[in-house]
């Protein structure tokens, strides 16, 4: 069930009058809001899934918003000419795509990113143009933040929010994303200094961020969670089967560390472990053939790509959630993993010591290292008891800390902020909840 708005945000905001009629079924002067992000579902990933959660959230809260992103590849367009579709998703929020030129559903490109921002300048003037927008919410500084020197935004105070690839010096490992940020760190730190504020998703990302830009004032407000889709079959209960049957959900490219869980599965007993691999990608016959070359594809299975119904469902079925990558912000799947109540074990990176306490609710281990991964399988697949015992404290960590509903309540005090309708220091005690 949703929560209430912020006290008075939304409430005060209609006393000024501020908004004005538009594309859905509005009270008058209720906030509005522009977000874009080159990423929605059913395109890209954990940050399409963030903005679509945050998106939905608001507009429950009374606030009218509007969402410039992508087009899948042959969605109708109904006619128009600049190739822009328009759906009504509730009575306050809309969606608008434009025309991308992307290379799959979970992977943009340079080219699709580009073509995104081709397309969505028109779109957004447009709207800019027609609407009062009280705040422009923009997800990803770099493809997206790009647009703000094309959009006529005036004083409207614009928030973006940091993801992960957008900050230099996330993925070393990726050539051609450590090529781009190298060329286009002064724009980075133009855009930054733009915002009005910028919003890592974790406080590791903001002090990655401080890297390239020192003096850089952030606030940190993380992801939550579909507690009522990812959530526990029966909470305290241990779950029986013959193999300890452990869940890897990402993409299949070489920061996610699949290969090193496939490392780490040649070193377990045979017929005690199971592993299942959802998601696809670039690496994925090369792991395939991995798996075979060490032995484990009887013991390892590759589900492709599912839909969060599907994840959450393995999740439900699984006995603990595995994944050590390289690089991690929020780490959306670690967190749908706690939701469903299940032990984690991950890399002692990024966020995700954030949401993993290391020996609580499960276990953290170094990335790349095959031996650490593999003796903590056996740790916790060899405790049925402590198994059981972190179900229950895993849904509670989620219900306390990773709800959607804190998190668009904490948005809610920022805009709050930066239009001078609430004391800063009050908009930190609730970004502090």
């Amino acid at each position: 069930m949703a929560s209430p708005a912020l006290p008075g945000m939304v409430e005060s905001v209609k006393s000024n009058g501020v908004g004005i009629a538009g594309t859905g079924t509005e009270a008058a002067g209720a906030l509005r809001i522009l977000l874009l992000n080159y990423e929605y579902p059913p395109l890209g990933g954990g940050a399409g899934i963030a903005s679509a959660a945050l998106a939905e959230r608001l507009a429950a809260r009374g606030a009218i918003v509007d969402v410039v992103t992508s087009r899948p590849d042959g969605a109708i367009d109904s006619g128009r000419r600049d190739g822009l579709s328009c759906v009504a998703l509730a009575p306050t929020l809309t969606l608008f795509r434009v025309r991308s030129k992307r290379r799959g559903i979970h992977q943009a490109g340079f080219f699709g990113a580009g073509s995104y921002l081709i397309s969505a300048v028109p779109a957004a003037r447009r709207l800019l143009r027609t609407h009062r927008y009280d705040v422009v919410h923009i997800f990803f500084s770099l493809p997206t933040g790009a647009l703000i020197p094309a959009l006529p935004l005036g004083k409207t105070p614009v928030v973006v929010s940091l993801r992960g690839s957008d900050v230099p010096g996330y993925d070393e490992r990726n050539a051609k994303l450590v090529f781009a940020h190298s060329m286009l760190k002064p724009f980075t730190r133009w855009i930054w200094r733009r915002a009005s504020r910028v919003v890592p998703v974790c406080e590791s990302l903001g002090a990655l961020a401080r890297e390239t830009s020192p003096r850089l004032a952030y606030s940190v407000i993380g992801n939550g969670v579909d507690l009522d889709l990812f959530r526990p079959d029966d909470v305290g209960a241990a779950k029986i089967a013959s193999k300890v049957r452990c869940l890897a959900v990402g993409r299949l490219i070489e920061r996610k560390g699949i290969a090193d869980l496939l490392r780490a599965w040649a070193l377990l007993p045979r017929d005690r472990y199971q592993l299942e691999i959802a998601g696809g990608g670039p690496q994925d016959a090369a792991l395939r053939s991995l798996a075979k070359e060490l032995g484990v594809d009887g013991d390892v299975r590759f589900a492709g790509p599912l839909s969060r119904e599907e994840v959450a469902l393995r999740c439900r079925r699984s006995d603990m959630f595995v994944l050590t990558p390289y690089e991690e912000a929020f780490g959306n799947v670690f967190a749908e993993a706690i939701a469903a109540g299940l032990p984690v074990i991950g890399s002692n990176i990024g966020a995700i010591p954030e949401l993993v306490e290391n020996g609580a609710n499960g276990i953290l281990v170094p990335p790349g290292d095959a031996n650490a991964i593999a003796g903590a399988i056996r740790e916790l697949g060899d405790d049925d008891a402590r198994r059981t015992s972190i179900v229950a404290r895993n849904r509670a960590r989620a219900e306390a800390m990773l709800s959607w509903d804190t998190a668009a309540d904490r948005y809610l005090a920022l805009y709050a902020e930066l239009l001078g309708r609430v004391p800063a220091a009050a908009a930190m005690a609730v970004a502090a909840r």
